[in-house]
């Protein structure tokens, strides 16, 4: 917005006022009236308003409010760190595309705010074991207001020294993780246990009850989340969760493999035919290529023998017909946003919070509907 006082009057008449989200403003004769300015001053406002997905203008209808726009933060600095050009694993592409994704939603919900958003690449020092807490004092030194660790790398003991560090210096910690730290920091993630539980019924409403999960190490806190998500939706369908049909690797927090599909692929073929899933829950995306690249070499037929669902939406879920469960990613970036801008608003008197965003089931070719 070109007049920063002027944005930041039209927001806290929007965030204060009796408006929810779905309702009409007023016109802008009064709505001028109330930020205290002309009409011919409150449309750019407006129009930047609606490039933020904030407001919507509707022909011969007016203009109604979408969502509660955050607060305006003029002057305020934000870390946001994280390995942008990923850890140098095998996904690491579609990792740092994703992670450019979210902190692009992320910029274009905090720039217009006023905040200065200063991007600090964990990348460079991957290998560095201490790299997430100097990347937490380098914000410090920056003069942070807040500190937005975006899928930071490293152990969970680093992680969460890094962020007592930063609230022990005054900068609002903000973690965006499949990892949970209770305490300092406010959390934004997207609810991987529903994610499965939708999956998992999906599932079953196509007919298939015999249904297994192939898992990743056992380890994250991710995956228990996402096999708690699988078995409370057979306990709702009252179907018995068979434990021989549940393929976890070793419990370790190592990065899940394609050989993890594989292998649930050679668990799947040792059991005997009459007791084979007819469909798997995939921890992930990766997990679930690895099962459609057995299958195809070993000449199993997928959705024909065996449905497989994924979970994440990578890039090559797309190409391989893959049904999964997608990650809210933009969603992801804007809700991180919002919760970083409000707990710089709060001050220091401003309580953590978690936020947890449900996944999306995408629809394609590999889960087939049983007769």
């Amino acid at each position: 917005m070109s007049n920063p006082e002027a944005g930041n009057r039209l927001r806290l008449v929007l965030r204060e006022g009796s408006l929810r989200p779905g309702d009409k403003l007023p016109g802008e004769r009064e709505l001028a009236e109330l930020v205290g300015m002309g009409r011919t001053a409150l449309r750019p406002l407006l129009e930047a308003l609606e490039m933020q997905g904030i407001v919507e203008r509707r022909p011969q209808s007016g203009t109604f409010l979408l969502r509660i726009p955050p607060p305006g933060v003029h002057g305020s600095t934000i870390a946001l760190i994280a390995p942008f050009r990923g850890t140098g694993n095998k996904n690491s592409d579609n990792d740092a595309a994703w992670l450019h994704r979210v902190a692009s939603a992320f910029e274009h919900n905090a720039a217009p705010a006023g905040a200065r958003v200063v991007l600090m690449d964990q990348s460079e020092h991957i290998l560095d074991t201490c790299s997430i807490s100097k990347l937490a004092l380098e914000a410090v030194s920056e003069g942070a207001n807040a500190a937005v660790l975006l899928h930071p790398f490293g152990s969970r003991a680093k992680i969460a020294h890094a962020l007592a560090l930063l609230h022990n210096r005054g900068v609002h910690p903000i973690v965006v993780s499949s990892r949970s730290y209770s305490g300092l920091a406010s959390q934004v993630y997207f609810d991987s246990g529903w994610g499965a539980y939708l999956a998992t019924r999906y599932l079953i409403q196509k007919g298939h009850v015999n249904i297994g999960f192939a898992g990743a190490p056992a380890g994250h806190e991710w995956l228990q989340e996402r096999l708690a998500g699988y078995e409370s939706a057979l306990d709702a369908s009252e179907i018995s969760v068979n434990r021989n049909l549940v393929f976890l690797p070793e419990h370790t927090e190592r990065l899940a493999a394609y050989a993890d599909g594989v292998e649930a692929w050679h668990r799947w073929t040792a059991l005997p035919a009459a007791g084979r899933p007819t469909a798997m829950v995939a921890a992930n995306d990766v997990v679930a290529m690895g099962l459609l690249q057995a299958a195809k070499e070993y000449g199993t037929e997928v959705p024909g023998t065996l449905s497989v669902i994924g979970f994440d939406n990578d890039p090559g879920a797309l190409l391989a017909g893959l049904t999964t469960m997608e990650r809210p990613t933009e969603a992801l970036g804007q809700a991180a946003a919002q919760v970083t801008l409000e707990r710089i608003a709060a001050g220091q008197a401003g309580a953590a919070v978690t936020v947890r965003l449900r996944p999306v089931l995408i629809e394609r070719q590999s889960v087939a509907t049983l007769q």
